[in-house]
């Protein structure tokens, strides 16, 4: 066995064992690294005599291009990240300015510029469906503050009325010395008004009541077919001259259709007040209350035989303290259908007037 060697620099060598070379023999050829260098050594066989090559280097070039490269790359993240973060600045900046156009609008209206609106522009993009949105919120949320004003207002105008009327009575009382029976009719009327007084502010509490979250309620079964037996009894406190009559449609055999999640006491107190309001403008001071089952639906209607409403007042009627502009004003404070309407939409159910 002989070994061959040559090297460009003379004191450059590389390191042969017997178990490289035999590795070489049985694979053919084989490539590994010493120090800087890449080596590979070869198998070949040549008139009967077999021999191992062996070469190395250090490709220098090659880890030059390879640095250069690497620079290269480097430099060319760094560009292209600040290019990035620069581009994206603007960009968003750009992309985000409608927004902040839109904030700045929103925080320029206040209780005192209620009214103003955010402007959409003539493009009908993404932010123009951002501000139509905002703004029909804005109508909503005006709307309910013209109610709540209103509301306020007849309330304090209808708990005033009576308190002056007391407060005058009892004035003119104290003025001079009086027979017994002159107090005595200054105490009734005194004790109708607070009479008024404290069912107006039991009206308001239900009102109240019936306006917020269904979250707060006590919730359980409750039969409607039941809870519409009860309005005869209940109709006549009111008034010994209402009445009350049913016509039920043919009803289903399976009870649980006609059965409800929801609050019975309220839900009484709706169609009590429906039917009230309907004797009340009766001719013969009487409802015809039907319910009947369609669509899978509860349908409850209640008919009187009144004089009708004009057809422009329907829409109002169940707006608080509305009553409509005729003569036929009665006793009341323009609450009992508005409550109704409100505690039917409270439990998800729809309320509609007609006038024939």
């Amino acid at each position: 066995k002989k070994i061959y060697g040559y090297s460009s620099h003379l004191a450059d060598s590389i390191t042969l064992t017997a178990e490289l070379l035999d590795e070489a023999r049985v694979k053919g050829d084989i490539y590994f690294t010493e120090g800087r260098k890449d080596a590979v050594a070869y198998h070949y066989t040549d008139n009967n005599s077999r021999f191992v090559m062996v070469a190395a280097a250090e490709d220098e070039d090659g880890k030059q291009i390879l640095n250069q490269l690497l620079h290269i790359l480097l430099l060319s993240f760094l560009g292209g990240l600040a290019i990035a973060i620069v581009g994206g600045y603007f960009f968003s900046k750009g992309l985000l300015k409608p927004i902040k156009k839109i904030a700045d609008e929103v925080n320029d209206i206040s209780a005192q510029n209620f009214s103003r609106r955010i402007h959409t522009g003539k493009v009908r993009d993404e932010w123009h469906y951002l501000s139509d949105t905002l703004n029909a919120l804005l109508n909503r949320l005006q709307q309910s503050f013209d109610l709540q004003k209103r509301f306020i207002a007849h309330a304090s105008h209808e708990l005033s009325t009576p308190l002056t009327s007391v407060s005058s009575q009892i004035e003119v009382s104290l003025q001079r010395e009086r027979a017994g029976e002159e107090y005595r009719q200054v105490m009734k009327s005194v004790h109708q008004d607070v009479l008024h007084m404290s069912k107006l502010t039991q009206t308001l509490l239900e009102f109240a009541k019936a306006s917020g979250s269904p979250g707060g309620l006590e919730i359980a079964l409750v039969r409607i077919d039941e809870v519409l037996f009860r309005l005869p009894a209940e109709v006549t406190k009111t008034n010994r001259a209402y009445s009350v009559s049913f016509e039920f449609q043919e009803l289903p055999e399976e009870q649980e259709k006609l059965v409800v999640f929801g609050n019975e006491e309220l839900l009484f107190t709706a169609i009590k007040n429906i039917v009230i309001n309907g004797c009340k403008y009766s001719e013969n001071q009487q409802a015809v209350v039907k319910l009947g089952i369609q669509n899978e639906q509860i349908i409850i209607t209640v008919q009187d035989k009144g004089i009708g409403i004009p057809e422009a007042e329907l829409a109002h009627i169940f707006q608080p303290f509305y009553r409509v502009n005729d003569d036929r004003i009665k006793e009341g404070f323009g609450l009992g259908l508005s409550l109704a309407s409100r505690i039917i939409k409270l439990h998800k159910g729809e309320i509609k007037a007609s006038s024939n």
